[in-house]
C-alpha cells in the first residue's frame, strides 16, 4: 500500500500548491479592486470639489454683476438729477459703465451723455456702500462735469 500514497501525497501537494497560487491570484486581484476603488473615490472627491469651485465662482459672478447693474442704473437716474439741479438738464439719458473690480461695496462708475445745450456730460464716481442697500440712493463720492468743467461734486445720488 506504499506505493500508492506516495502518488496520494504528491497529488495533495500539487494540490495545495495550486490552491496556493489561486489564493495569490485571488488576493492580487482583490487588491486591484481596493486600489481602482480608492482612484475613483479620490477623483470623484476632486470632481465634487472643482463643481463646487465652479459653482461658487459663478455666485460670486453673479453678485459682481448684480452690483454693476444696480450702480449703472442708480448713477443714470439720479446722475441726471444732478445734472438738472445743476443747471445742465440732460438730453436723453445718461449711459453708465461700472466696475466691481474693488469688490461689490466699491464699485466705479462712469457715465456719459450730452445736455440741452449740445455740451458733453460726464459722471464719475465710487460707491461706498453695497448697491442696492438703499433703492433711492447710492452713496459715495461722485463728480459731474460739463465740457470738462465740474458742475457738482456730491456725497450721494438721490439722497435729496
Amino acid at each position: 500500500m506504499r506505493p500508492r500514497l506516495v502518488p496520494t501525497a504528491l497529488l495533495a501537494a500539487g494540490l495545495v500548491l495550486g490552491v496556493g497560487a489561486c489564493s495569490d491570484d485571488a488576493e492580487d486581484a482583490v487588491n486591484d479592486i481596493q486600489d481602482d476603488a480608492e482612484s475613483a473615490a479620490e477623483d470623484l472627491q476632486e470632481d465634487a470639489e472643482d463643481a463646487v469651485s465652479s459653482a461658487s465662482s459663478e455666485i460670486d459672478e453673479g453678485a459682481t454683476d448684480a452690483a454693476e447693474a444696480a450702480v449703472r442704473s442708480l448713477a443714470a437716474q439720479h446722475g441726471a438729477d444732478e445734472f438738472e439741479q445743476a443747471g445742465h438738464a440732460i438730453d436723453g439719458e445718461l449711459e453708465c459703465e461700472a466696475d466691481a473690480a474693488g469688490g461689490e461695496d466699491a464699485v466705479d462708475v462712469t457715465c456719459t451723455g450730452t445736455t440741452t445745450d449740445g455740451e458733453d456730460a460726464e459722471l464719475t464716481g465710487t460707491t461706498s456702500e453695497l448697491p442696492g442697500a438703499s433703492a433711492t440712493e447710492l452713496e459715495g463720492d461722485f463728480t459731474g462735469t460739463v465740457a470738462g468743467e465740474e458742475v457738482f461734486s456730491v456725497p450721494n445720488l438721490g439722497g435729496r
